[in-house]
């Protein structure tokens, strides 16, 4: 048997191209180098095919997420569960989960209905609005702060921790002007948080916090502090950004739209513009042990990243990968990831996104209409999604 050969590298590619055309940089990776270094990526070994990024997620053996060096743990005044393995993820995990359930969140429909129904009354009267402020924005904070337990005095905040809190996460080259701006908002954070702590012990309300500062055993305050700052971080961004996507893909496809008007099957548009547009694009992880993958040596220690943006478009899966279509035959997309640490806010957002958002906006509005079809613009590498999305009401 032949020695393994060395990962590949790939100059090609650019920062902006991942910015702003990563389905195109993908398709090529895929057919030419699916394991490959990227120079842009500061030589970071890539996966893009949908076996790959499977394993990379799920191989325990192999592939860890356990790390202590990060511009993470600065970022989010301390170590957080994404960057644990084992008893100490799962304990974190556990502590969140039982408020995160499909049973659990269907409890807040009744608040979603509400919120929903509150903005699209401001939609009314309007010839034309940009969804992505009007509607994306504040559904995405205000349902966040009904499933995390917080008060209305700091919901307008989320969108700035979370971005402060990613922008440190990414900061690589540890530039303290950066931290000092999530150092800001985590200060902010944990005081919101020991404010609503009291409160949620006196009346508890089934709450991600709620449950965590309520358990038999319950964290110790740190751990619950990152554990909500690990749901703003993710969750609220992420949100809008794949109920943004979604509805494009619906008003560039009427005959689709009229789909799931006619038959209230929301669920396969949520589910496909979750794998059309993966609203986070990529997964960090560490090789915990060397191993041969395609004949090539991955060696220990390096930092890799599984690519569920591309593993959504792999073609050897789904035919037309980049065309948005709610009709495909079902198969599960890798947006909310697998194995230990896959995505708890699955069953949250699809209750507010498919049962909630669009049946109730499009029954409001049946014939809205992109503004501009040319005007709707897909940005960011990490985090992706329409960086403004202008629709007409007729």
């Amino acid at each position: 048997m032949s020695d393994p050969a060395q990962i590949p590298t790939d100059t090609l590619t650019t920062v902006g191209m991942l910015e702003n055309t990563p389905a195109e940089v993908y398709a090529r990776l895929r057919r030419t180098t699916p394991i490959v270094r990227l120079q842009a990526l500061g030589g970071w070994i890539v996966f893009t095919g949908a076996e790959d990024v499977n394993r990379v997620k799920t191989d325990g053996a192999h592939f860890w997420s356990s790390d202590t060096t990060s511009p993470m743990q600065r970022a989010f005044g301390g170590h957080t569960l994404m960057r644990k393995d084992g008893c100490p993820h799962l304990r974190e995990r556990a502590a969140m989960e039982p408020a995160l359930t499909a049973q659990a969140v269907a409890q807040w429909r009744p608040a979603f209905e509400a919120l929903t129904d509150r903005l699209l009354d401001g939609l009314a009267g309007h010839s034309k609005v940009d969804l992505l402020p009007a509607f994306a924005t504040p559904l995405s904070a205000g349902y966040l702060k009904i499933v995390l337990g917080l008060d209305d005095a700091r919901a307008a905040r989320l969108f700035d921790w979370a971005q402060a809190l990613v922008r440190g996460a990414m900061n690589g080259s540890f530039d303290e002007d950066i931290f000092a701006v999530s150092d800001s908002a985590n200060t902010e954070m944990n005081a919101c948080f020991d404010r609503m702590i009291p409160q949620h012990k006196a009346a508890p309300d089934g709450s991600v916090l709620s449950t965590m500062v309520n358990a038999t055993d319950p964290l110790e305050i740190s751990r619950i502090r990152t554990n909500m700052k690990i749901c703003i971080g993710g969750a609220v961004i992420e949100t809008r950004d794949a109920l943004l996507s979604t509805l494009t893909g619906l008003l560039r496809n009427p005959d689709q739209l009229r789909h799931c008007i006619m038959t209230g099957e929301w669920a396969a548009a949520v589910e496909e513009g979750l794998r059309w547009v993966a609203p986070i694009q990529a997964s960090p992880r560490i090789v915990k042990k060397a191993l041969i993958m395609r004949g090539l040596h991955i060696p220990q220690g390096e930092t890799v990243m599984a690519i569920q943006a591309s593993a959504n478009h792999d073609e050897d899966i789904r035919s037309a990968p980049d065309i948005f279509n709610i009709h495909r035959p079902p198969h599960p997309h890798h947006s909310f990831g697998e194995g230990a640490h896959s995505c708890l806010g699955g069953p949250a957002y699809r209750l507010l996104a498919a049962s909630v958002a669009l049946p109730k906006l499009f029954a409001r509005f049946p014939t809205l209409t992109l503004a501009d079809h040319t005007a709707v613009e897909f940005k960011g590498f990490a985090f992706r999604g329409p960086s403004s999305l202008p629709v007409s009401f007729q």
